[in-house]
């Protein structure tokens, strides 16, 4: 990972609890810009300003700057997320390919265990199940049983992995979908990040997965978007991938839902306005009063749909709601 920039006015240090934290000062970066900057891309500039050399942040910080003079840019900036979200037929590849780096190290007579990811790496086994038994009460079982016979040598090299490499989690076969695990399980919200340089950082959680409806995740305010397999594994052994400038959409919300309307009947009115609108990757942030009415889950269902929306990601900012549904899904506090 190249080395933090010093210069731009540094990091702001702060205490929870009689812990002391980091976290990049982007408002003293940014200046007056801060405020007329979407919340998405704040996010993107504290991930360059903390993970990016100073020649490196300084450029996105000129080039973010110059993105509001347009609303758009052909400049690109570098992104590091904390974590990856993969589903088991994505996984696989990646994992075969460490398996066998693994087995170069150890003819050449060097510990095969040195090498593992070096960003967490959850994988959700998700993508194998066919239906083969219905309509009797033990059909759920029955299925999973048939799943395990026919994809047995698959899981035992993904529980292999598991345990041998360790930055790699295996959520089972019959455990749930990825990106209901990932929401209610496996989000933070706020990632702590120890680089071994003095005081952990504390920063906004953000993402990729190998899927392209990672981008639910954005109903918990935790940035991410679906990526290829192959850009998946270059991340996971901390090379950054990189993307232009985005040019984000804001979609105002105002009011409440209606009695009898639900976030599905949300979803698609906003996918058929987006759709109308010719949207083609650019990143949506929601805003406005209509926002606080909804709860993470309902927000969830609207994010969850962004590849249908033409969308890169759906993203809500962090409101109330957010620590509240952590508390309500048994998260740690600090």
């Amino acid at each position: 990972m190249a080395g933090r920039s010093g210069t731009l006015q540094g990091a702001l240090a702060f205490e929870v609890k009689g812990q002391r934290f980091r976290s990049i000062d982007v408002r003293g970066v940014l200046g007056p810009d801060f405020t007329r900057l979407p919340v998405v891309l704040r996010l993107l500039c504290e991930n360059t300003l903390r993970t990016s050399d100073e020649a490196e942040s300084a450029r996105t910080v000129a080039n973010v700057r110059g993105w509001l003079q347009r609303r758009s840019s052909e400049e690109e900036l570098e992104f590091r997320p904390q974590r990856i979200l993969m589903h088991d037929t994505t996984s696989t590849p990646a994992l075969v390919d460490i398996a066998g780096m693994r087995d170069s190290l150890a003819e050449a007579d060097v510990d095969p265990s040195v090498l593992n990811p070096l960003l967490r790496v959850d994988v959700s086994i998700d993508h194998s199940l066919a239906v083969e038994e219905y309509a009797r009460p033990d059909a759920a079982r029955l299925n999973l049983v048939h799943e395990y016979r026919r994809n047995r040598e698959r899981y035992r090299f993904l529980k292999w992995a598991a345990r041998s490499m360790e930055t790699v989690n295996i959520n089972p076969p019959g455990t749930g979908i990825m990106h209901t695990i990932n929401l209610e399980q496996l989000a933070t919200v706020v990632s702590i990040v120890d680089d071994g340089d003095g005081i952990p950082w504390a920063v906004p959680e953000m993402m990729i997965g190998t899927d392209s409806h990672t981008p639910m995740i954005n109903g918990l305010s935790v940035l991410g978007w679906g990526v290829g397999g192959l850009e998946a594994q270059t991340v996971m052994f901390g090379l950054p991938t990189t993307l232009r400038i985005p040019e984000v959409i804001g979609v105002k919300l105002t009011g409440a839902l209606p009695a009898g309307a639900t976030a599905t009947d949300l979803a698609l009115t906003v996918t058929q306005q987006l759709r109308a609108l010719g949207v083609s990757g650019e990143f949506v942030e929601f805003y406005g009063p209509g926002v606080t009415s909804l709860t993470v889950g309902q927000r969830s269902v609207v994010a969850n749909m962004a590849p249908e929306y033409g969308a890169t990601t759906g993203y809500f900012p962090m409101d109330q709601q957010v620590p509240e549904y952590l508390r309500e899904t048994g998260r740690d506090e600090f």
